[in-house]
């Protein structure tokens, strides 16, 4: 009868991990190849070629490549591990050298984007310290002090929406704000048009020189990048240079203060 129970408690045991198959997965990088050069997806029983969306999985120990399809059923959603680690999961087109990595040696080819995204990192670092260095060498002309935050109030006494610097920005909309570790702070914010702009907060001079195309194309006439691509890439981004929690997504002015600083000062129109 003991033998019997612990038979069924080890059953029980198997089926309670097999429920959970993939709960340390971890989307590494989303990534292409050219059409010739097509790869096969892992997914046990698939069988089939990719090129386009190779999804590279850290699942169980285990580096696989998978075609969308074939991700978003063994993972339930295409975004179901998040972002992915690497390159924001904008499917980077790898090269011949790459290709040949992606199948004969996968953990070179995630070190070589381990190496490019600090690359990155440290170019925005050294931009923005040589920038500081040019702004602490200008003195700027003397400007009355802004007005303070003055919250608006409804018939209630309630707050209503705080008023924002952008006189562009789409009315009734939320923003994201978000420091990176570099002490820098920048804002998501839709215009009324329907584009998405990154902008900084409070402003300094030489932003447009701060941030790569993979967060946008710097609008001077805004005051910031106008995001080309997917938004999620451009904030991925910004994520993987904050510390968390270090962001917030608000209809209020004065949680934008106080997260970033700064003061009530008119924006770029």
């Amino acid at each position: 009868m003991t033998a019997d129970l612990d038979m069924d408690n080890s059953d029980l045991n198997s089926t309670a991990e097999e429920d959970q198959p993939h709960r340390a997965a971890r989307l590494l990088a989303v990534v292409e190849v050219d059409k010739s050069e097509r790869v096969n997806c892992q997914e046990p029983g698939c069988g089939h070629t990719v090129y386009k969306a190779i999804h590279v999985v850290r699942d169980g120990g285990q580096l696989l490549t998978l075609g969308s399809t074939c991700f978003e059923k063994r993972y339930g959603g295409l975004t179901a591990l998040g972002t992915a680690q690497y390159g924001g999961g904008t499917g980077k087109r790898l090269t011949p050298e790459e290709r040949l990595l992606l199948t004969a040696n996968t953990e070179a080819l995630l070190a070589r984007f381990e190496q490019e995204q600090e690359r990155l990192h440290q170019e925005m670092v050294f931009k923005l310290e040589r920038l500081r260095e040019a702004q602490a060498r200008h003195t700027p002309p003397a400007i009355a002090p802004a007005a303070p935050v003055v919250p608006e109030y409804g018939s209630r006494g309630l707050p209503t929406r705080a008023r924002f610097p952008w006189p562009w920005m789409m009315p009734v909309s939320s923003v994201f704000a978000i420091k990176l570790r570099d002490g820098s702070g920048w804002v998501r914010v839709q215009h009324r048009d329907g584009r998405q702009f990154i902008v900084p907060w409070p402003s300094f001079e030489g932003w447009e020189e701060a941030l790569p195309p993979v967060v946008g194309r710097a609008q001077m006439e805004v005051g910031g990048y106008e995001v080309m691509g997917r938004v999620e890439d451009a904030l991925a981004f910004l994520r993987a240079h904050a510390n968390r929690p270090d962001e917030k997504i608000t209809g209020l002015w004065a949680d934008v203060i106080t997260l970033l600083g700064g003061t009530s000062g008119s924006a770029t129109t």
